[in-house]
């Protein structure tokens, strides 16, 4: 192989490290955490769980919806086996609940238009936290944000532990 042969090679892959560089940054991306929060509301201090959504990419996030997710039932093996058969993929959220923060008045501010950089709060407090997981398998929560173009972005597992007898 002579000079020119490593010269092409040289060019192919560091046009491919910049195409693939261009395509990272010009997709916009967003990050979702839960985390315990309190909140003053009307002048009395309320514990619950806050939903931080952030945009650290460089283009504009447009945010359509916010929804909880919470584990309904338990999936069997066959369960499993049919939904990689019907949409040949491996279920990660099979027997999860989806639950739009609409339906537990929750003001979320959607749709909403994130700035690169920026970051949207969302506060839920304990009790409709309480109410939502009364029929839930588990005491997990994820939240789930989707953009205008129908992609879904998913929060880690957090674990809303129960409030002692006597705060109820």
């Amino acid at each position: 192989m002579g000079l020119t042969d490593y010269l092409a090679i040289y060019g192919a892959v560091l046009s491919s490290a910049v195409a693939g560089w261009n395509y990272l940054r010009t997709r916009s991306n967003v990050r979702v955490k839960l985390v315990v929060a309190v909140e003053t509301v009307d002048g009395t201090t309320k514990g619950g769980v806050g939903i931080s959504i952030q945009n650290p990419s460089a283009q504009t996030a447009h945010i359509t919806n916010v929804s909880f997710l919470y584990p309904y039932t338990a999936p069997t093996l066959s369960d499993y086996v049919q939904h990689m058969i019907q949409f040949r993929q491996f279920p990660t959220r099979l027997g999860w609940c989806n639950s739009d923060l609409a339906l537990h008045g929750i003001e979320d501010g959607c749709p909403i238009s994130i700035e690169s950089g920026k970051s949207h709060w969302i506060f839920v407090n304990e009790d409709t936290i309480d109410a939502l997981l009364k029929k839930a398998k588990s005491r997990r929560l994820k939240a789930v944000v989707q953009d205008a173009l129908w992609r879904n972005k998913y929060s880690s597992v957090f674990e809303c532990s129960a409030r002692p007898k006597d705060m109820t």
